[in-house]
């Protein structure tokens, strides 16, 4: 955390705890940075889907099919053995943008713990902003369900701007 973290941070801190060594502390929201993480993962499964989509539609046009059904073809629901190998390099480029649900989850805890963190050195917690990408990955699947529950529950007390709420009252209508 910069110098000037602490004086925006500063308050009685409540924490989750995170199997018996480790917890995160909660602001009732998330961070910027963890949201604007959030956001740009977004922003490259959106570029994923779009690449598909154009190839879906190259697939149409040269196949003279609809676009559904060449998106059906490059799914493998629908002829889609000949078109993958026909279509290899552009399938196996569009595979190589498609975002790992498993690495996105593990860049949000990391930053999570870098953010919030603490680990239980002795009887003194100690702040976790070194924390690595290699130590999410070794926490045991009972604690990344934790975690995951308790990001669930920062989100859940995040605050709209006037457009989002509106927006969310919008959908609620539809």
């Amino acid at each position: 955390m910069s110098k000037y973290s602490n004086i925006f941070l500063l308050s009685d801190a409540e924490y989750e705890n995170i199997g018996d060594c480790l917890r995160l502390r909660k602001y009732g929201s998330w961070l910027a940075e963890e949201a604007w993480k959030r956001e740009e993962q977004g922003q490259k499964r959106a570029q994923f889907t779009l690449k598909a989509i154009a190839l879906a539609k190259k697939i149409a046009v040269e196949k003279q099919v609809e676009e559904d059904e060449a998106f059906a073809m490059l799914q493998g629901t629908s002829d889609g053995g000949s078109i993958l190998s026909e279509y290899s390099e552009e399938t196996v480029s569009l595979m190589s943008t498609m975002p790992s649900a498993k690495d996105q989850f593990g860049e949000l805890i990391t930053i999570f713990f870098r953010n919030r963190g603490e680990i239980l050195s002795g009887k003194k917690w100690s702040a976790t902003d070194d924390w690595s990408m290699e130590d999410t990955q070794k926490l045991p699947k009972a604690w990344l369900k934790q975690i995951e529950a308790f990001m669930a529950l920062e989100d859940e007390n995040r605050t709209f701007s006037d457009g989002d709420e509106q927006q969310v009252e919008e959908e609620g209508k539809n």
